[in-house]
This record gives C-alpha cells, structure tokens and sequence, in this order.
C-alpha cells in the first residue's frame, strides 16, 4: 500500500530490442485525459452517510507511458494486487465533505484524476523457432495457467481445446488455431450475455469482447498456455477487453478475436465503409483478420489487467476479490462501490475523456449527463440528460449517442417531429464504439417506429419495426420489443418505455 502523489508508470520496449523483434514501432504519441467518477442526483443524506470507491490506475504495461496527477479527493490509498499488477484508488468521502450544485436542489460527488498517457504501436513479427520453452515452475507460469473464478480450465473446456488444437504441439500455432477457431465459430453480441463465464460462452457460442477474450483466455490456460485478458480504454470513446498471450523470448502479445472478426468478409455486423474508418483511426491494416494475432490497434490506454483482482481495503478492513473491473465503480463484478445513507435514486457511474479540456465543475457535470444518460432516464431528469448531450455535440462532434438521448427526450416531452430528426441523426452520427454502430442500426429503428405510431404513420412505424426483425440481433431485447409494437401501435413513452 502506498500513498498517492504523482504516479509515473514508464514501461520501456526493451526486450523486444534486444530480442530483434518488432514488439513497438513507430513514433510516440502524446495525449492529455482525465478520468471521472460521479454520484450524482442526491438528496437525501443521512447523519452516517458515506462513499467508498475502487478504481484501477493505468498499470506498467508494454507500449505506454502513463503521469497521473491531481487526484481529488485525496485517496485513502493507493491498493496494490500483487497478483494482476493492478493498482486501485480507494477513495472515501463522507457528507462533511460534500459540496451543494448551486444550480441544482440535489447534491453531487466527482471523484477524477488527470493524465498523459505516450502511446506506441504495439505488434510483433513472430519466428516460432525463437520462442523458447516455458519454465513451468515460476510463479508467471502457474499464475496463468491456473483456472479461476469465470476462466475454467478442466472439462469441457480441456476437451475443446484439444480438439481445436489437434497434434499441434507449438505454442504459437495452438493459439493461433484457438484464435481461428473462435474467429469463425463465436458471435458478436453487443453488451454480452447473462453468464460471463468461459463455458457459459462456450456453449452459447455469442459473447461481447470481454466474453470473447475470457474463452480465450481459459482454453489456452487448459494446454498450458499462459494467458490473461486486459481492458483499455478507447481515446475516442468507450472500453475494450483483448487477451493476451505469453510467448519466452517474446513477452505478453495481444490476441483480439471480436476486432479481428471486423476483418472478415461480413465485416462483423459493419458495412466495409465502416470497417475502413475504424480501422484507419487506429492504423489496423485491412484484408487480414490474423493481424490481431500477435498486434493491438492505437489509441488507447490500458487501465486494467487480468480478473479476479484482490485487495484489502485499508477502510473495511478486510479483502475484496472482484471478477473484473473496467475499470471500477459500477463497472466492476460485483459492484465497486460503497454508497451508504443515501437516496435510492443516487445515480453513479465513471468514464475517461482525452484531449478534452475540462475547465470546471459545470462542464464535468455536463459530460456526466451525457455519459449517464441511460440512469438519468430511469429517474425521469430529461432536461438534464438533453443539456449534457448538447453540450457534448459541441464539444465532441455528430456522436450517435447524443443524438439518440435527445430523440428519446423530445419523445418524451411530446415533440415527435424533433424526435424523429434526432433520431435520423443518429443514424448518420459518428460511432466510436461497436456498440453505438448496434445501437443505431437496431435501437434508432425501433425509436423512429415509436415516433411515427405517435404521429398516426401506423405504415410507416410498422417499416421502422420490421428493419430491426430483418436484422434479426436482439441486443437488449430489439427484436422482442420491435415484434410487439408491430402488433400494436406504441402509445406513449411514459406508460411503454
């Protein structure tokens, strides 16, 4: 455990240098960030009430150097996993130290740090004759390749493996063919499924990112390939979970099935224009799904390793293992955050922004509408979710979240024409994220149905309805709530949603 101040993490490319393989390349990028925790929408705080939350810190990490500064409120600690190499921020605030909004009746609680992160290409030009043997007796070995809580490796998921596998012997050309076997074999399913095990995605064959590289990761583990999933966040928006692998001679190389699916021929649910975009924002060739077989695209920061990561919390007193962390607060299994003496209705949640200045408090606020949309919903503060989303589109540009947020706000204020334009914004909006493309090509079908049947465009809504049942991806219940507002008309947001 070790108090916070100003945290440097340098992590060097030596050992692809020595070793004469292409591990980072190119010229160093520099990018200015912070990361934001909010509780938000209080109002009712009692005498003993209090916060605590965990949030991993960027880790040492090949290919990125990270300063963090300004971290407020001052921690309790800074937690160290020895285990993942994690380290976790544990803050604790406590009614006394809570400030009142002035343009707001509730109260509200950030929690952030800043940060710049040096980012580098990270690939590798892999000659398996120059990968050496593994030490099956050092604690690297038997970290990971040990099963864990989600990461089973006996059973059926040994047995798979096996077959997968076949004969070969190598260890590059067994992960390889895991690789190409999930490639083919797995879909693509926004926001995942309910069991987030690797035999719960074995068997049903559909999974989102983190999924993905859980399965991977534990049929690897099972013919005693080291391996180990690790989330970073976009620089443009939004996380992302890859695995990794561990080669001697080489180091930990990174394994992307659900990006390398984008590469396909179907382009992964995205039309090739799409592809292309994504793909040249972060310097990802096309035509080759086996590039995210030993690459990791740019534009990004790594803000968490592993799973069940474990600490002791200097407050509680006593030890947390969560199964992932991404990089915590609600965003965590089980959840990361303690919020006692409070309201219900306490909304909360955490994301990074870079390259982004935030000034002050009321853009910060402003950014929290945005990003938290979907709570504030729940608790029916519409003007506040539709001010954040503006002021996001001029800080950020045609994003199809905001748009899709506003749509839904003038839907439920009765302004169905305003509605039906931001929603048609949506569909031509910029996607950062896999999910945002999902999100407009099923959800913003549904929404425009709902604003025509509110219209009285009974045809026209039932049009809206069927592209989602053609698409045929029930990503939240798409196709379910598309297939009952065909047979009926949609009534009013307040009563359907």
């Amino acid at each position: 455990m070790r108090k916070p101040g100003w945290i440097t993490i340098c992590a060097v490319a030596l050992l692809g240098l020595l070793l004469g393989v292409t591990g980072f390349a190119g010229a160093a990028e520099k990018h200015q960030g912070s990361f934001w925790y909010a509780f938000d929408n209080i109002s009712e705080i009692s005498k003993d009430a209090r916060i605590i939350v965990w949030v991993t810190l960027p880790p040492e990490w090949p290919g990125q150097a990270v300063k963090i500064d300004n971290i407020v409120p001052e921690p309790v600690a800074i937690l160290e996993d020895p285990v993942s190499g994690n380290r976790i921020i544990e803050w604790l605030v406590e009614p006394a130290a809570r400030t009142p909004d002035p343009e707001s009746s509730a109260v509200h609680q950030f929690f952030h740090f800043d940060i710049e992160v040096e980012e580098k290409s990270v690939g590798f030009d892999v000659d398996p004759s120059r990968i050496e043997p593994y030490d099956k007796s050092s604690d690297l070995y038997r970290q990971y390749t040990a099963q864990e809580t989600w990461i089973q490796t006996g059973g059926e998921i040994l047995d798979h493996a096996r077959d997968i596998v076949g004969q070969e012997k190598h260890p590059w050309a067994q992960g390889g063919l895991i690789y190409d076997w999930l490639l083919h074999n797995l879909a693509f399913v926004p926001g995942g499924t309910e069991n987030r095990d690797a035999i719960s995605t074995l068997e049903a064959r559909k999974g989102d990112c983190g999924q993905f590289s859980i399965l991977f990761t534990a049929l690897c583990r099972s013919i005693g390939i080291p391996a180990r999933t690790v989330t970073y966040a976009w620089l443009d928006g939004g996380r992302h979970v890859f695995a990794e692998t561990y080669m001697p001679g080489f180091g930990w190389m990174p394994v992307d099935v659900s990006l390398g699916q984008m590469l396909l021929p179907d382009g992964g649910g995205m039309n090739p224009e799409e592809v292309a975009a994504f793909m040249k924002a972060r310097g990802a060739p096309l035509g080759d799904p086996r590039w995210f077989y030993g690459n990791l695209p740019d534009g990004r920061l790594i803000i968490g390793l592993g799973n069940n990561i474990r600490f002791e919390s200097p407050t509680l007193g006593r030890h947390f293992t969560f199964q992932r962390m991404q990089p915590g607060g609600n965003e965590a299994t089980p959840e990361a955050f303690v919020a006692e003496g409070f309201n219900s209705s306490l909304i909360n949640g955490g994301f990074y922004v870079f390259d982004q200045e935030i000034a002050d408090d009321k853009i910060a606020h402003a950014l929290v509408h945005q990003h938290l949309a979907s709570s504030y919903f729940k608790v029916g503060l519409y003007d506040v979710v539709e001010d954040g989303c503006r002021e996001s589109l001029v800080q950020g540009g045609d994003g199809v979240q905001a748009w899709m947020n506003i749509g839904k706000v003038h839907m439920h204020k009765g302004d169905y024409y305003k509605a039906e334009a931001a929603f048609n914004r949506a569909l031509t909006g910029v996607a950062v994220k896999r999910t945002e493309k999902m999100e407009a090509l099923i959800w913003t079908h549904n929404y425009l149905g709902n604003c025509y049947d509110l219209l009285g465009h009974r045809d026209m809504a039932i049009d809206e309805y069927q592209i989602v049942i053609d698409i045929g991806n029930n990503y939240r219940g798409a196709v379910d709530y598309a297939r009952k507002y065909q047979g009926r008309a949609f009534d009013h947001p307040a009563k359907e949603q």
